[in-house]
C-alpha cells in the first residue's frame, strides 16, 4: 500500500522496505545518563499489503514503548508504573527474546521421578530438562532476582518485568477476567471488526483517546467497580469544566464505545448495569437538552428543493439530498453505498438498494431497503459516484453540517431544518398517496412498534429485483405517486418560489 512514510512522525523506512519506529531520546534524560543510548528503535514487524489500522497500531505500541523507556531509565520503583505497563516491558522482554506465553507450558513441571534420577545420575545420562530449567536459560536473571527475594530485597521495576516473563512462558494463557481500559479496548475492537483507520472506527478511536485523556488507564476487574466509575466521572467533570455548555448528549456519545468495551470484559459481575443513561445512570451529568426534530417541508418548499438541486445547481452535495429526499435517507446510508453492487440506475425501474456496505450496516436492522428514482435520474445518475467519494472524504458529521447548511440557506434557517426532516417529509406524501403499507415499509425502512417482517424479503435481494420486476414495478409506481405532484413541473418550476407552510 503506497503511503507518504515520511510523513509520519518516526517512521523509518529501511532500503528494504521494512518500517521502523525511530526516536532520540529526550536531551535531560541523555545529561543525566550519559551512557544512556542515544536512539529508540523498533522494528514495526510489517510486511506488505499492511493495512492503515494495523500500522497505526504498531506505531502507537511503539510510541508507548518509547514512552516507558523513558520512564524505567529514571524510576526503578514498581509502584510508579501501572499494571499495562507492566504487562507492556514484559511483552517486549518477550519479543527480544524470541518467545511467547505459554512457551513451555508443554514441557512437565519434573521429568524423572527419584528412582529415575537417582538412575540417571548413575549411569551419566543426558538429563532431559524440564519446564524450570527451560525458563531459567531463557530468563537467566531470574536466578540473582531469587537471592535478592531471599534476603528480603524489594525488586525493581525491571525486576519484576523479568520475573512476570519468566512465569508467563511457563503458563498458558488463560481468560483474562482482570483487564487495563487499553486492553479491553484492543480486545472490543478486535471483537467487533473495528478498522480504527478510517471511517467511523477512526472518530471511536479518537473518542477512546479523548477518555483516557482525563481518566489516564485503569484497571476492570470486579473488585474495581467503584475505581472505574471514579474515573468515567472525572472524565465528565473534566469535560464540563473545559466546557460548561457541553451537552448531556455528547458527553453520552464520547462515553458509549468505552462503555460497551467495558462490559465486553469477561464474567464481570457489575458491567451490565454500568450505563451512561436511563434509569441505572450510576454517573453525574447535565441535563440532557431536548432533541430538535426535522419538520416537514410544504410543498412549494419541496419545489423549491428539487428545481435547485436537479435545474439549477446540481452537483455532489446536493445530489445527496436529492437522493435522500427519495426516502427520507441519512447520510451514513449514502456513505454506504457501493456504486459497482447497489446502484441500479439504468434498469427498467431505476432503484438504489441500501443494504449497509460491506458491513452490512445500517441505521438500525429495520433499514435495509429499496429505493426507486423517480426524479432527477441523470442528475442522480451523473453526480451520485461523486457524491459517494466526498462523503467518504470528510468526517461524518462535517457532510450533515454541509448539508444542513445548503438546506438552510435555501428554505430556512431555523432549527428545525436539516437533513431528517426528509424522512417526515416522504413519510407524509406517502401517507397523502395511501400506499401500500408493505410497499412504504420496503422504501422507507419499517418504523419502531411496526412488525412487517416480511419486507426483508423485498429489501434483501442481491440481482437488484432482477428476478421479481412484478415486485419492483409496484415499488416504483407507488414511487411515482408519491412524488406525482413534482414529477411533471420541477423542470418547469421558476427559479423563486413564495414559501408557504402548512
Amino acid at each position: 500500500m503506497a503511503r507518504k512514510k515520511g510523513k509520519i512522525p518516526y517512521l523509518s523506512t529501511r532500503s528494504n522496505g521494512s518500517l521502523r519506529y525511530v526516536r532520540d531520546y529526550p536531551a535531560p534524560l541523555l545529561r543525566a545518563i550519559p551512557s544512556h543510548p542515544k536512539q529508540f528503535s523498533r522494528e514495526l514487524k510489517l510486511s506488505g499489503g499492511y493495512s492503515d489500522s494495523e500500522l497505526h497500531r504498531a506505531l502507537e505500541e511503539a510510541a508507548r514503548l518509547y514512552d516507558l523507556k523513558v520512564k524505567t531509565a529514571t524510576n526503578s520503583d514498581p509502584a510508579a508504573y501501572s499494571e499495562s505497563e507492566l504487562k507492556l516491558a514484559m511483552e517486549e522482554v518477550l519479543r527480544q527474546r524470541k518467545l511467547k506465553p505459554g512457551e513451555y507450558a508443554h514441557v512437565p513441571e519434573t521429568q524423572y521421578s527419584k528412582e529415575q534420577w537417582d538412575a540417571a545420575m548413575a549411569n551419566g545420562a543426558e538429563i532431559v530438562p524440564d519446564r524450570h530449567d527451560l525458563a531459567e536459560w531463557a530468563i537467566p536473571e531470574i536466578d540473582d532476582i531469587g537471592d535478592d527475594l531471599k534476603r528480603g530485597k524489594k525488586p525493581t521495576f525491571q525486576q519484576e518485568v523479568l520475573l512476570a516473563a519468566w512465569e508467563a512462558i511457563q503458563k498458558l494463557p488463560t481468560l483474562k477476567k482482570t483487564q487495563t481500559m487499553r486492553e479491553a479496548w484492543a480486545q472490543y475492537v478486535s471483537d467487533m471488526g473495528i478498522d480504527t483507520s478510517q471511517g467511523d472506527g477512526r472518530k471511536k478511536q479518537q473518542r477512546f483517546e479523548r477518555v483516557l485523556k482525563y481518566t489516564g488507564d485503569f484497571v476492570i476487574s470486579n473488585e474495581t467497580e467503584d475505581e472505574v466509575l471514579d474515573r468515567i466521572q472525572s472524565f465528565i467533570y473534566g469535560k464540563r469544566r473545559d466546557n460548561p455548555k457541553l451537552k448531556a448528549q455528547s458527553i453520552e456519545r464520547e462515553l458509549t464505545e468505552v462503555i460497551a468495551a467495558i462490559r465486553h470484559v469477561p464474567r464481570l459481575k457489575w458491567g451490565a448495569s454500568l450505563q451512561v443513561s436511563g434509569k441505572q445512570n450510576n454517573f453525574q451529568m447535565p441535563k440532557a437538552s431536548p432533541v430538535v426534530q426535522g419538520r416537514a417541508m410544504s410543498k412549494d418548499e419541496m419545489r423549491l428543493c428539487l428545481s435547485t438541486w436537479i435545474n439549477l445547481k446540481p452537483d455532489p452535495k446536493n445530489t445527496a439530498m436529492l437522493v435522500m429526499v427519495h426516502a427520507g435517507l441519512g447520510c451514513r446510508e449514502l456513505r454506504r453505498l457501493r456504486v459497482d453492487r447497489d446502484l441500479y440506475l439504468d434498469a427498467k425501474y431505476p432503484h438504489i438498494i441500501f443494504r449497509g456496505g460491506d458491513r452490512r450496516i445500517a441505521k438500525t436492522a429495520a433499514r435495509p431497503r429499496v429505493v426507486p428514482i423517480v426524479i432527477g435520474l441523470d442528475v442522480v445518475k451523473q453526480w451520485l459516484p461523486e457524491t459517494i467519494k466526498w462523503m467518504n472524504s470528510i468526517d461524518e458529521n462535517s457532510v450533515s453540517v454541509t448539508l444542513n447548511k445548503r438546506l438552510r440557506a435555501l428554505i430556512g434557517e431555523e432549527e428545525e431544518v436539516k437533513t431528517h426532516m426528509f424522512r417526515h417529509t416522504w413519510l407524509r406524501m406517502c401517507r397523502r398517496s395511501r400506499i401500500a403499507e408493505d410497499n412504504k415499509h420496503a422504501i422507507a425502512g419499517w418504523e419502531k412498534g411496526d412488525t412487517n417482517n416480511t419486507v426483508m424479503e423485498r429489501v434483501y435481494d442481491i440481482n437488484g429485483y432482477r428476478d421479481d420486476p412484478e415486485l419492483l414495478a409496484q415499488l416504483y409506481e407507488d414511487q411515482q405517486e408519491i412524488f406525482s405532484d413534482y414529477i411533471v413541473d420541477v423542470s418547469s418550476v421558476d427559479n423563486v418560489v413564495q414559501l408557504q407552510t402548512f
